[in-house]
């Protein structure tokens, strides 16, 4: 039986630990069923020693975590990873795992990757994040023993992470909002074997669930500061609430709005099942409307060109259009679709979070010609 790993993880850490500021506080981050944390992926390489059979997710792609049952035993998490390994083959794959909750609380080993062939509970282990008593270590004393592996079967890291001064701001977008969460930064080396690394990682503190907003890493024997081999980033997180009322007040007022919560398949026009919650409520707005002409915008980042981006960000508005038409019975007379490809960036292509905001769907409404025809 052939494994695929999404490599969402590092060989060793530096710790960025995020404090949550005021405004980040009134977002009531919720740890329940259905909330979907999207990972933004760059990966150069497989891991040397790589077992046979065992395939590794490459280059630049997006994960979706979704928080399953949240109890006071454990919370589940499913990884869906849609992404080419290292032969070009693309693999799509659904990965459960199982934290409890008194590793949560005070395990010193963090997996950061996700095995297919893995068992759902990896005992002694946290995933998305590291365990509060690292976190509070951090805090407290300013550095903490830890350990982490890239996934199950490879070699443990193991070192002394070291909180430093400053702050950081680590931009996510929070059910389609740009928010930029404080954060701390604790730095160091770690060592697996004969091999160490520079790692950074940015922590959101939150309570009960830490999460890694970035996992980063440079070359072996290298030191800080260091272009990284790979990077992990946060780059969405999508709560289960009804934004519809909202986005149909926003589309009024601004005729403009982007539409959180829709993914595609890596490079095509497929939409993804995570994004049904979406689409319904984007369906709500737009029933709204009436007789009202509205627009489905596609947006890519610039990886690939233009002769590739522009006519896949069609692709992917005619793609909404049609599941709006066909699964939620709208008109399809009054929507229109139109793709720009990467012409229309509204942040850097330069960083994993920049490209990830860039890959969009945004609806707009034709407010000249719609006041006309009132």
């Amino acid at each position: 039986m052939q494994t695929f790993i999404a490599q969402l993880s590092s060989s060793a850490v530096c710790l960025i630990l995020a404090t949550a500021p005021a405004a980040a506080a009134d977002l009531d981050f919720p740890v329940t069923p259905g909330v979907k944390i999207v990972l933004a992926v760059h990966n150069a390489g497989s891991p040397p020693g790589q077992q046979p059979g065992v395939h590794v997710a490459q280059g630049d792609y997006e994960a979706i975590v979704t928080l399953g049952s949240v109890d006071n035993q454990a919370i589940d998490q499913t990884a869906f990873i849609d992404a080419a390994d290292e032969s070009g083959t693309r693999r799509q794959v659904s990965i459960p795992r199982r934290v409890l909750t008194t590793d949560l609380d005070r395990a010193r080993m963090q997996v950061l990757g996700f095995l297919s062939a893995d068992a759902p509970i990896l005992q002694g282990t946290t995933a998305l994040g590291p365990s509060l008593l690292i976190m509070r270590e951090l805090q407290e004393n300013g550095s903490s023993a830890y350990s982490f592996r890239n996934f199950s079967t490879r070699d443990a890291a193991s070192g002394k992470l070291k909180r430093s001064a400053g702050s950081v701001k680590f931009p996510v977008l929070i059910n389609g909002r740009r928010v930029e969460l404080d954060a701390v930064v604790a730095s160091g080396q770690m060592t697996a074997g004969n091999s160490t690394r520079p790692v950074e990682q940015y922590i959101f503190n939150h309570p009960r669930h830490p999460i890694s907003l970035r996992v980063a890493y440079g070359s072996r024997g290298g030191s800080f500061p260091f272009k990284a081999d790979f990077a992990r980033d946060v780059v969405r997180i999508d709560f289960p609430v009804d934004q519809s009322a909202a986005m149909a007040d926003a589309l009024n007022k601004q005729c403009r709005i982007e539409v959180p919560g829709i993914y595609f398949d890596f490079d095509k026009a497929t939409i993804k099942p995570q994004s049904k919650p979406a689409l319904e409520q984007l369906a709500v707005v737009v029933r709204k409307l009436g007789s009202r002409h509205v627009s489905i915008e596609g947006h890519t980042d610039n990886i690939g060109g233009d002769p590739y981006n522009d006519p896949l960000s069609a692709r992917r508005a005619a793609a909404v259009k049609s599941a709006l038409t066909r699964d939620y019975a709208l008109e399809g007379a009054n929507i229109s679709t139109q793709g720009f490809g990467s012409h229309r960036p509204i942040e850097s292509n330069d960083t994993l979070a920049g490209r990830a905001r860039n890959r969009r769907v945004e609806l707009v409404l034709d407010c000249a010609r719609n006041t006309k025809a009132h």
